[in-house]
């Protein structure tokens, strides 16, 4: 007869103990993670409740819930939403991307509160050292606003396929690259200056540079102006109507009183149809001074103050 052969009990139980072990572990560390991540967010947040912030996803990641959600500047401008979420790894905290966002709002400053459309929006947030290391928000349609069928309410903001970038620069933290490109944008609420002959239309709109303490802007306006921050536009590019601006360059800043100011200089031609017209070729400059943005001599629209 062969002799059966039993395996150890000890070859059992050391190999579960040992996953207890690590399942342990990993989900005290979860718990203590989830606590903290919910005192930052309260912390960052101070007007919510501390119950209307919730984190689970327990194992595979860390989702934060925020009901009630609202951010306000001290300039005015609110974003909103019923229902706010943003997820992350567990084994990288550093980057968060936007899951969802129930019934969104969106404020500027003097205006009212306008419910936000967007159709395959992606937004993701990444951190490094405790400072920005880089922001996306993309999207194929944004729409800030109802159309009103009387006709008199304030119209809709409609732009089509866009996204804001901030990026940190690695060998400088506090500098930032800043890129801005929108297409097919609706200028509805200028019923004035360039609109009237150029189109409530702008095709296309490219902006991109370096923010000098663009980490200090991003915590308050008002230090960044203190600290003589500066926009330093490296490309610009719009496209309106049959005006063509390109190889636009210039910088920004702000005043003591709180106002932007600065200009973009780059080369304007007439394309009437997409077809230039020999001859309309010249240097075009786009200032912004005391609160208005002036292009070709018109107003083109009053600059929000960058604060109070």
């Amino acid at each position: 007869m062969t002799e059966t052969k039993r395996t150890p009990l000890s070859g059992l139980i050391l190999p579960l103990a040992m996953g207890a072990l690590v399942l342990g572990g990993y989900y005290v560390y979860w718990s203590q993670t989830a606590q903290r991540i919910q005192a930052q967010v309260a912390q960052a947040l101070p007007a919510l409740p501390k119950e209307s912030i919730v984190v689970t996803g327990f194992p595979y990641r860390f989702e934060t819930k925020i009901t009630g959600f609202r951010v306000q500047t001290s300039t005015g401008f609110v974003f909103q939403a019923s229902r706010f979420v943003a997820v992350a790894s567990p084994f990288n905290l550093n980057l968060w991307a936007l899951e969802g966002a129930l019934e969104p709002q969106l404020k500027l400053p003097g205006g009212p509160m306008r419910p936000l459309q967007a159709s395959d929006l992606k937004a993701s947030l990444r951190y490094k050292d405790g400072q920005l290391a880089r922001f996306s928000l993309t999207f194929e349609a944004l729409q800030a606003g109802a159309a009103d069928p009387s006709g008199l309410g304030p119209a809709p903001w409609r732009t089509g396929a866009g996204g804001i970038h901030l990026i940190a620069d690695p060998q400088d933290a506090s500098r930032l690259a800043f890129a801005l490109d929108l297409k097919a944008l609706e200028l509805s609420a200028l019923p004035e200056g360039p609109a009237a002959i150029l189109g409530a239309k702008i095709d296309h709109l490219r902006l991109t540079g370096p923010i000098s303490q663009g980490q200090t802007l991003l915590q308050s306006t008002k230090a960044w102006a203190q600290a003589q921050g500066e926009f330093t536009i490296m490309a610009a590019q719009l496209n309106w109507g049959p005006l063509s601006f390109d190889q636009g360059t210039g910088r920004m800043q702000v005043t003591p009183e709180g106002q932007w100011q600065g200009e973009i200089r780059g080369q304007g031609a007439i394309k009437p149809n997409g077809v230039a017209v020999p001859g309309l070729s010249a240097p075009i400059e786009i200032g912004i001074e005391n609160g208005q943005a002036r292009l070709l001599g018109f107003s083109a629209a009053r600059v929000p103050r960058a604060y109070d």
